[in-house]
């Protein structure tokens, strides 16, 4: 199908690559502060959003160059939904507690509306080129529920203080939604590997 060859395209997939590495920079740039008073330990779990936009990037890149890695296109799936959707949630809630007086705080939340919104979507709009399987899946699964952990049992999770006394019902939305974006994961991708259909045309 046509779109679907125009997705490939490495016409398509430089610019794309460019801007997710824009993005993913500027990302753990708007993490600094909170990196800065966070054990290292802690460093690869707390910038959800922009390690999620790096594992797209990677993918993106090794596209390009005619590569692959089932594992990262499964880190990339499930991260940019997960993330991704959160993102739009959360900002969404904060400008329904604070309201939108704020115009610099409502640019801000709306920005990062869409953004986010936008990893979603590439995630579902590049999904027919994604291959991996389920022990990929597994792996993701366990950094993912990892990751849920220490943001909501050990506290790391990105700073909201307008919704922080909503904490317990964000994690707890938080761990369905890892478990919703892990199962869209396996019956849009991986479920084909359990049918021995390791790749796509």
């Amino acid at each position: 199908m046509p779109l679907f060859h125009l997705l490939k395209h490495k016409a398509v997939l430089w610019p794309l690559a460019l801007i997710n590495l824009a993005g993913t920079l500027y990302g753990y740039y708007w993490y600094e502060p909170q990196l800065a008073m966070s054990k290292w330990y802690y460093y690869p779990f707390i910038p959800d959003s922009p390690t999620a936009s790096l594992f797209f990037t990677i993918i993106l890149f090794l596209w390009i160059f005619n590569r692959r890695s089932r594992l990262f296109e499964a880190l990339a799936f499930v991260t940019l939904i997960k993330y991704g959707v959160w993102a739009v949630v959360m900002n969404a809630l904060m400008l329904n507690e604070l309201g939108t007086g704020d115009a610099f705080l409502t640019a801000m939340a709306l920005m990062l509306i869409v953004s986010h919104g936008a990893m979603a979507f590439q995630a579902l709009l590049y999904v027919p080129l994604m291959t991996f399987r389920v022990k990929e899946l597994v792996l993701v699964a366990v950094w993912v529920i990892h990751n849920d952990v220490v943001d909501y049992v050990l506290g790391q999770w990105p700073r909201y203080p307008a919704l922080a006394e909503h904490i317990q019902w964000i994690g707890y939305g938080s761990f369905w939604l890892t478990g919703l974006c892990l199962l869209m994961g396996y019956r849009l991708v991986a479920r084909d590997s359990i049918d021995n259909k390791f790749t796509r045309t």
